[in-house]
């Protein structure tokens, strides 16, 4: 029986961003890596949840995205490994992270959790949820999301992101008081832990 990421998120820390480098680690350097005990621990338990690997590098105090992909399913955490190698070398938008690049990599991980369907679409926080926006008009459905950080790291009010993720679900029509009551929305909550790989090579030394 699968159970969804609510009942363990404190089992989660950054570790799990460990597995991901022990990814690149292989594809790139043919480093071989035993399986770490942070996600052993969490598919022994068969946890399942929607989940997203960012890949940023770093320059400084800056960072500049290198890849990041995920899924709004519920996967089991046993695929983490799997969008670690696909938003590093097939993010379309980039191209495949390459070995000189490894030593200033951040990888930062998303597990969602705490779905909620909202009393209407103003019923949740910015910078505390992500939120999920679907409907229909004319027989069509739409749908888009933006992540918990996204309308925070972005100034955005509420208003703002519901509008701005409607015409992210590609609708093009007006943005009307009886369209805004229709809207289907659900809040979601995101766990997020990070590592670089100067802390990573000093976990993998140690463990």
């Amino acid at each position: 029986m699968a159970n969804d990421l609510d009942s363990f998120v404190d089992d989660v820390d950054d570790t799990l961003c460990a597995v991901c480098f022990d990814t690149l680690e292989e594809e790139l350097n043919n480093e071989k890596s035993e399986p770490r005990p942070c996600l052993t621990k969490l598919t022994s338990k068969n946890v399942k949840c929607p989940l997203f690997v960012t890949w940023n590098f770093k320059d400084g105090d800056d960072e500049e995205l290198r890849g990041c992909i995920g899924t709004l399913e519920p996967t089991s955490l046993s695929n983490l490994k799997r969008y670690a190698h696909m938003s590093a070398f097939q993010d379309s938008r980039f191209s495949p992270i390459s070995a000189p690049e490894l030593e200033k990599l951040v990888c930062k991980l998303s597990l969602l959790h705490s779905y909620e369907l909202c009393k209407n679409y103003l019923d949740w926080e910015v910078g505390k949820h992500g939120v999920l926006l679907e409907f229909e008009v004319n027989g069509q459905g739409y749908s888009a999301t933006y992540l918990p950080e996204v309308a925070l790291e972005h100034n955005m009010t509420k208003e703002v992101a519901i509008e701005q993720l409607i015409r992210k679900s590609g609708y093009r029509g007006r943005v009307t008081d009886s369209l805004l009551s229709s809207l289907q929305v659900t809040r979601y909550q995101s766990k997020k832990v990070k590592m670089d790989y100067g802390e990573y090579k000093k976990y993998a030394n140690q463990n």
